[in-house]
């Protein structure tokens, strides 16, 4: 399991599951549905995750707030490969996941949640433009996605369709190499979850972005951390 959303929604019958933006909608808390992200791949990752390759990249469950039970009621039949981080529109019945692989550009996927079943419907995908995709932030109007690619350390600003929710094309792009190629090489490189000598000489050899948070007051400031450099970046966010 890499990662986990959770949110309550009201019931609702789901001809175009993505169609209900009313505020209100989400008052109500009769349940709460928990879509599991799940690695479908090890052999393309940077780290090396601790138990087996899932069937299926998206399952989604029932949450029963008074026992605490899980139900499964959904699972995804679309192939997408290692969604590693997902994200819910604040608004709308839409979640983000994207794709990771050292190998392979990685992917921003829009999904239209269901809320009466949970299933999801895969609605679009567009190419997240570095890879080892990691990390997704929606900025507070809802205008754009930031965007994290672990492998080559790039940070990208994709535009949100205001009517639909999908991510559109890239806005702009920040390469932390400047264009120089990566040192380790994606075919050949070190377990990059150990801490041993070795490992960390060669994942400090490139940098690694990993995060991207805005700060909580303006969402006018981006950080970015830095696995492989070891620092934290700065960047003046302008929507």
């Amino acid at each position: 399991l890499k990662n986990a959303q959770a949110r309550s929604f009201a019931p609702q019958t789901c001809d175009h599951p993505a169609s209900a933006t009313s505020p209100g909608m989400f008052a109500q808390t009769p349940s709460q549905l928990i879509v599991v992200s799940c690695y479908t791949r090890f052999d393309n990752l940077a780290h090396g995750p601790r138990g087996k390759q899932a069937a299926r990249s998206l399952y989604t469950y029932r949450l029963d707030s008074l026992s605490g039970q899980l139900v499964l009621v959904s699972v995804t039949k679309e192939p997408v490969m290692n969604p590693a981080f997902s994200r819910l529109h604040p608004e709308k019945n839409i979640l983000y996941t994207c794709t990771e692989s050292v190998a392979e550009p990685g992917e921003i996927v829009t999904w239209a949640v269901c809320p009466s079943t949970g299933q999801l419907s895969k609605l679009s995908s567009c190419s997240a433009g570095g890879t080892s995709t990691c990390y997704l932030t929606m900025d507070r109007e809802r205008k754009n996605m930031l965007v994290v690619n672990y492998w080559d350390a790039t940070i990208g600003v994709f535009g949100v369709n205001g009517d639909h929710g999908h991510v559109t094309g890239a806005r702009s792009f920040y390469d932390p190499n400047e264009g120089r190629p990566m040192r380790a090489r994606h075919d050949r490189h070190v377990n990059h979850s150990q801490n041993d000598a070795e490992a960390q000489k060669e994942r400090q050899a490139d940098p690694h972005s990993h995060a991207v948070v805005l700060d909580p007051y303006f969402g006018r400031i981006a950080l970015v951390p830095d696995l492989g450099m070891d620092l934290i970046r700065q960047f003046r966010y302008d929507p």
